[in-house]
């Protein structure tokens, strides 16, 4: 069955999981953690990973699975993701990856799109032209050669207007060309939603959230990490609010002020979560949580036979 892999991305406690979990309960389906730091078994609440019962639950996958001897890379997450994606189609459920990693799930789409590889060489005369002739020159030009794909940008969306351009010139055919040739015959077909918010309502279920791990249990959780020696260099340390938890244990700081850096850290974060998926991905649809459901549920409805 020809299913459609959807990609919820976003930034961190925008709903993401939400939108998957409510899709998982009307049609059978997979969600696929795209989450650099919810695949390592050793933190769940710092992480927000979802509760083992929802774990299974909703079947997911590439939650939890390593542990803190292995590093979770681009590679090892994109060769994980695509087994998922293949297994949930063979067993006609749709697969749904959710996350928050921008680099992972750019990646992902760029690997599915099946448009062919960019030479090096286009690559580099691309930007070099790009920087003697700017932006709106490139934007000229992509409304003559592909005006289809151009509707769909802005004038100052430097990364797309030049993705366009190269795919152009490597390949002889227009973006929109393998767009429309990749919905027609792919088997890997796709559709990516990124969850719009207000920065007010998601910064209040940052700082709430992070109210909720410390009353969970946090603080244990940071206390057992501890305890493994982890090297410093591992990817791990880089989970939001753990050096603030970590000084605090180590009574370098106080509680109160762990509390208010980690938060503060996790509402930068989702500033940089918000930039990059305003420019990085392909061709995305950026809706609100509750408008994203249902265009979602309303796609289903219409690709997929169930």
């Amino acid at each position: 069955m020809n299913l459609t892999t959807i990609i919820i991305a976003g930034p961190t406690a925008s709903g993401k999981t939400d939108i998957a979990h409510l899709i998982s309960k009307k049609y059978p389906s997979t969600i696929i953690n795209a989450d650099s730091m919810q695949v390592y078994k050793d933190f769940s609440i710092l992480t927000n990973r979802p509760r083992e019962k929802d774990l299974i639950n909703y079947n997911c996958k590439i939650f939890g699975e390593l542990s803190v001897d292995k590093k979770c890379n681009f590679g090892w997450w994109i060769k994980r993701a695509k087994e998922e994606i293949i297994k949930s189609r063979l067993v006609g459920k749709i697969p749904i990856v959710v996350g928050g990693t921008g680099l992972y799930l750019s990646g992902l789409e760029k690997e599915i799109s099946e448009i062919p590889e960019i030479k090096e060489k286009v690559k580099k005369k691309i930007q070099e032209l790009h920087k003697k002739k700017g932006n709106q020159f490139f934007f000229r030009k992509l409304q003559i050669i592909d005006p289809e794909t151009a509707k769909n940008l802005h004038c100052n969306d430097t990364q797309r207007i030049i993705r366009a351009i190269e795919v152009r010139v490597s390949t002889g055919k227009n973006l929109s060309y393998w767009h429309k040739k990749n919905s027609l015959t792919n088997t890997r077909n796709h559709i990516f939603v990124v969850i719009k918010t207000k920065r007010t309502y998601l910064y209040e279920n940052i700082n709430k959230r992070f109210l909720k791990m410390i009353e969970d249990g946090v603080i244990n959780e940071v206390r057992r990490f501890m305890t493994l020696k982890v090297k410093p260099e591992h990817p791990i340390n880089k989970i939001i609010g753990l050096r603030y938890l970590i000084s605090y244990l180590e009574n370098k700081i106080s509680f109160k002020d762990a509390i208010i850096s980690a938060q503060r850290d996790t509402r930068n974060f989702a500033k940089r979560q918000i930039t990059w998926f305003n420019h990085q991905p392909l061709n995305a649809y950026y809706l609100n949580k509750e408008d994203a459901y249902k265009f979602l549920i309303n796609l289903i409805k219409k690709k997929n036979k169930f």
